[in-house]
C-alpha cells in the first residue's frame, strides 16, 4: 500500500460517509480534507411510505446500508418498525442510527459495506425456512446493490425499496481552489461525487484522481478528470490499494 504519511487526501462523499472514510485515513497517517459533493433528501411521497410499511409488516429483516437509509426509513413509516422485523446495518454509524431511530440492531456487517452485510445475513438465512426468508432492503434511488446481489447468490430474494435520493452538490458562483491547500490525492465514489466535486471545485494539476470503479471512471473521464487508479473492489480497501 502506499505510503500516506503526510498525504493530503481528499474525500468527497457525502459527509456521514466521509467522516469513517477520514477516521481510517488519519489512521494511515494521512491528512483527510472532506469535501462533500453530495447532498442527500429523503424520498417523502405517501405511496413510497405505503409500500414500505407494507413490506415491513411481512419482511423478516430489513436491511439499512446507510444512517440516511435509517433515517428515511423511520420517517416513512410514521411509528415504530413491526417487532417481528430483525434489523441488519452495514457499520457502526448506520448502526447507531437504526438502533436510535428504529429501536433495534440485530446484525452488524464486520467488513463494514452492504456486500459483506449480504453475504453475512444469506449465511443466517440459510438455515430459516423458504417460507420465512423475506428480506427488505431500504436504499438510494440509483445506489449501489451489492447486499441484493450477495442475498440472491444464496438464493435468497430481497425486496428493494429506495427511501432517498442523492444528487450531486450545487455549483458554486466561486468554486474552491484546491490547489491551495496542498491535496494530494482525491478519492470519487460516485459519478454524483464527481459532478459535484466539478460543481464546487477546481483540482490541483498534480493531484492524482482514485475512483472506486468503472462507472466513476467514466464519469471522472467525461467530466475532464485524469484517473490515475481504479479500485478493484468497490470499497474504501479497494481504493487504498489502487494508490500503489
Amino acid at each position: 500500500m502506499i505510503a500516506l504519511a503526510g498525504r493530503r487526501i481528499l474525500v468527497t462523499r457525502a459527509r456521514e460517509d466521509a467522516e469513517r472514510w477520514a477516521e481510517r485515513l488519519s489512521g494511515l497517517g494521512a491528512r483527510p480534507v472532506v469535501l462533500p459533493c453530495i447532498v442527500s433528501e429523503p424520498i417523502v411521497d405517501e405511496q413510497t411510505a405505503q409500500a414500505l410499511r407494507g413490506a415491513a409488516a411481512d419482511a423478516s429483516w430489513l436491511v439499512v446500508t446507510s444512517a440516511r437509509g435509517a433515517e428515511a426509513v423511520a420517517r416513512l413509516l410514521g411509528g415504530p418498525l413491526p417487532a417481528h422485523v430483525r434489523v441488519a446495518a452495514v457499520g457502526p454509524a448506520t448502526a447507531r442510527a437504526a438502533s436510535e431511530l428504529l429501536g433495534r440492531v440485530d446484525l452488524v456487517a464486520h467488513a463494514a459495506t452492504s456486500g459483506a452485510l449480504g453475504g453475512e445475513l444469506a449465511a443466517l438465512e440459510r438455515a430459516a425456512p423458504a417460507s420465512r426468508r423475506r428480506v427488505l432492503v431500504a436504499g438510494a434511488a440509483g445506489g449501489r446493490e451489492d447486499a441484493e446481489t450477495a442475498l440472491a447468490a444464496a438464493g435468497i430474494p430481497a425486496r428493494r425499496i429506495d427511501v432517498y435520493r442523492t444528487t450531486p452538490a450545487p455549483p458554486l458562483r466561486e468554486r474552491r481552489q484546491l490547489a491551495r491547500e496542498g491535496i494530494d490525492d482525491v478519492l470519487l465514489a460516485s459519478p454524483s461525487a464527481v459532478q459535484g466535486l466539478v460543481n464546487t471545485a477546481v483540482l490541483p494539476d498534480r493531484a492524482r484522481v482514485i475512483t472506486i470503479g468503472p462507472t466513476t471512471t467514466a464519469a471522472a473521464a467525461a467530466a475532464g478528470l485524469h484517473v490515475a487508479a481504479e479500485a478493484r473492489q468497490p470499497n474504501l480497501e479497494g481504493m487504498l490499494e489502487a494508490m500503489t
